[in-house]
């Protein structure tokens, strides 16, 4: 999908063309006024929309932050399961857990990427954590 601050993204393009149509037709009619107040409305619609694209694939790119967070708090969970302290009663248990949930939360991060891709937004060409 293109980007949203480089072109129009597919889902809205489509009704954006058809409004640019349905202008046109009042135009052949003569009816100019109106299609000039339909144009200007397209116009205020899609620059709203593109602002509104624009702030959603920033913050939907809040999960490329989240997975570099990641990536130290897995990485040091596995080194201390490396830690003879680990044989004491319940920390490896407990360092199971974090990186069972880290695990999850990444799942979940990949979502947002997913969410940001389909929004028109540029996906990360390698993955973090």
């Amino acid at each position: 999908m293109i980007p949203v601050g480089d072109s129009e993204p597919r889902a809205w393009a489509g009704f954006r063309a058809r409004f640019e149509r349905e202008a046109a037709a009042l135009e052949t009619l003569g009816a100019h006024e109106a299609a000039a107040s339909l144009r200007g409305l397209v116009q205020e619609w899609w620059t709203e929309q593109q602002a509104w694209n624009g702030r959603l694939t920033e913050v939907l790119g809040v999960h490329h932050e989240i997975n570099n967070a990641l990536v130290g708090i897995r990485g040091n969970a596995q080194l201390l399961l490396m830690n003879p302290a680990v044989q004491q009663q319940g920390i490896r248990e407990r360092l199971e857990v974090v990186l069972r949930e880290s695990g999850r939360i990444q799942e979940a991060t990949g979502c947002l990427r997913e969410l940001k891709t389909g929004s028109g937004g540029a996906a990360p060409q390698t993955r973090a954590a």
